[in-house]
């Protein structure tokens, strides 16, 4: 059973709230919480390690949806600690890499795409546009505490398959390259991991979410 390391998940949790926005990680309740304030998501606790004494009496004073616990460990080892009612979303794996991995070979992108490369403080997005100006993927990375962590890679539908997606993760790293960072880490969707595994990222961890139903689902 892969076991997350506390200091790597805490490190990549501050990136992660740098890059969408949100308040910084606080230790609480056993774990880390992170205020995002955000219509579908209030915030987030964060576990490296399944704690039962912890995540067990958390869960049970949670009343609400959009309130997230998130555990770096397999869904049939969170599910227990859950109140009855709440939902496990689709799994979700940490992974980490050396950034030299994704520096073998240069971005390329068929001629009729075009890449930009922008900075908003200590956040650096990648774009592809398509030949009408149309975004067809997208990436960031933020650099936080040696680490440089990868998020919010997307791929538009009708593009899959194409390339795209790899482009987006060696430009990142090629920028991530000035800082002299040498690992790398991100939060993949089982769709995503295959893309990253073949870029030779490694599972960290398994990563599973859980939550009260929307709204609409609770009513008796």
């Amino acid at each position: 059973m892969l076991v997350a390391d506390p200091d790597l998940i805490a490190r990549w949790a501050n990136a992660w709230a740098i890059s969408r926005g949100a308040t910084m990680p606080v230790a609480r309740d056993g774990g880390l919480y992170i205020h995002v304030g955000q219509p579908d998501q209030i915030g987030r606790y964060l576990f490296a390690q399944v704690d039962a004494d912890a995540i067990r009496p958390l869960a049970a004073s949670i009343d609400r949806p959009l309130l997230y616990l998130k555990v770096c460990a397999r869904a049939d080892l969170v599910r227990p600690l859950l109140p009855l009612g709440w939902e496990i979303a689709t799994p979700g794996y940490m992974m980490t890499a050396p950034l030299s991995v994704m520096l073998d070979r240069p971005p390329s992108i068929p001629p009729e795409f075009e890449i930009r490369i922008t900075r908003d403080n200590s956040i650096t997005f990648a774009h592809i546009h398509d030949a009408t100006g149309e975004e067809a993927a997208r990436g960031r990375i933020v650099a936080v505490d040696r680490l440089i962590v990868f998020d919010r890679i997307r791929t538009a539908d009708q593009y899959q398959r194409r390339g795209l997606g790899s482009a987006i993760m060696r430009a990142l790293a090629t920028e991530a390259r000035q800082s002299g960072v040498q690992d790398a880490m991100l939060c993949a969707t089982p769709a995503g991991r295959e893309l990253y595994t073949s870029l030779g990222w490694s599972l960290h961890s398994d990563y599973t979410t859980a939550s009260l139903p929307p709204a609409q689902n609770l009513l008796s």
